[in-house]
């Protein structure tokens, strides 16, 4: 075995922005931090002024994974008495 560790499958590397309140912003997740801070800031001034504010950009590990969304619909149908609200 070597001494590099390897990421599973399920896990990505790449950049995020991070806001003021330390606040990672998941829709800025990309491959690579310029591509990051495009996404939000497209020109180079902009992007000096933010992080004048606190912006920064992070090195970050992203877990992919498929939603499972389960159905809240009941099938029971029981009545409800205004005395039981």
């Amino acid at each position: 075995m070597t001494g590099e560790q390897h990421i599973p499958p399920a896990f990505a590397k790449g950049y995020a922005l991070c806001s003021p309140t330390g606040r990672l912003q998941p829709r800025t997740w990309r491959d690579t931090a310029a591509e990051a801070i495009a996404v939000k800031f497209r020109k180079a001034t902009t992007w000096e002024k933010a992080q004048g504010k606190g912006w920064s950009v992070q090195f970050v590990y992203v877990r992919v994974f498929l939603p499972v969304f389960k159905s809240t619909y009941s099938n029971n149908s029981e009545a409800c008495d205004e005395q039981d609200v």
